[in-house]
């Protein structure tokens, strides 16, 4: 039987997926996950499963192939070579570790902290522990600071609150951005959000949002009748024509942008669609109105990775 390898490739790292896989499998390999004499997913579903070019499983396997840490027999598969004394996998991960440290101790030196400095960021970064207390004003149309703000809470633990432009103002928020060290918004609403930020004498970050939403929504439309349900039209960010023409894949399936407030077209979405995505504002009013059977689904991570890791600095360098 194949080993099963769980793989995560990230699209908004500098790293290729050739790398990303290369690496995901020689830890695998270090950490235990893969034994003496396992085989290896074969080379095809492995490609097949991840979504990258067959060729690229094919050159990582020939190279750890070269490398002596699996065996490619054909006709049977790719299995991990046996080892033992100081080439066995756990004198090789000792060494990888060792290895490791010396490097980012040299770098950390080289950038002028002290070991016991280091120890302590390094703690709170793996950790989460003693990280700064962020106040957060997510500045956007109501239905995107709020997802958003749900989504920075729950990943990072900070205080983000949501501040609605299109509507005015609660005592609550202003009262959030009053406290805000930062203001947030995605690149629609920079210039206005920069305004109000400049008058509070508050620092702005934009928000990115994460590209793999989409991207998913264009798969599943290729071969299923699709739609999008939304708390507001707003969030849309441009005309409806613009907008399908945009993301509207080339396809004979029905897709469908949808306000949660439109019955008519609700009703047609639930009778006819095979995937229904949801925004978090619309899941509990859309899981009631639909069938058990008809799918839905909605998303936690709106965000970028790019986004998240420049506020988990802010959180711990300032």
């Amino acid at each position: 039987m194949d080993k099963v390898i769980r793989f995560n490739l990230d699209k908004e790292v500098s790293l290729s997926f050739y790398e990303q896989i290369k690496g995901q499998l020689l830890s695998a390999i270090y950490c235990g996950k893969i034994q003496e004499g396992d085989r290896l997913p074969s080379m095809r579903e492995l490609a097949e499963d991840l979504g990258v070019n067959y060729k690229t499983i094919r050159k990582i396997y020939a190279g750890l192939a070269e490398e002596n840490y699996i065996e490619i027999v054909k006709g049977s598969g790719a299995f991990l070579q046996k080892k033992s004394g100081r080439d066995s996998y756990m004198e090789m991960r000792n060494r990888a570790i060792f290895r490791l440290l010396g490097e980012v101790t040299g770098r950390s030196q080289a950038l002028g902290l002290a070991a016991e400095e280091f120890a302590r960021m390094l703690d709170s970064y793996a950790t989460g522990s003693n990280l700064r207390r962020l106040h957060l004003a997510v500045v956007d149309h109501y239905e995107e600071a709020f997802i958003f703000a749900r989504e920075i809470r729950m990943r990072l633990g900070v205080d983000a609150s949501p501040v609605a432009l299109d509507r005015e103002r609660t005592d609550e928020e202003k009262q959030a951005l009053g406290d805000a060290d930062y203001f947030l918004t995605t690149s629609w609403h920079m210039d206005e959000v920069a305004a109000l930020a400049l008058s509070a004498k508050k620092e702005i970050v934009e928000i990115k949002p994460s590209h793999d939403i989409y991207q998913e929504i264009l798969a599943e439309a290729q071969h299923r009748n699709v739609a999008i349900v939304i708390k507001d039209e707003k969030t849309l960010h441009a005309p409806w024509e613009i907008f399908m023409n945009i993301f509207h894949p080339s396809t004979e399936k029905e897709f469908w942008i949808a306000p949660i407030d439109r019955d008519d077209l609700i009703e047609k979405i639930i009778k006819e669609a095979d995937l229904i995505f949801v925004s978090p504002m619309c899941w509990d009013e859309m899981r009631r109105r639909t069938p058990a059977d008809r799918e839905l689904k909605t998303y936690e991570n709106f965000i970028s990775q790019d986004t998240i890791s420049h506020l988990k600095q802010l959180q711990l360098l300032g």
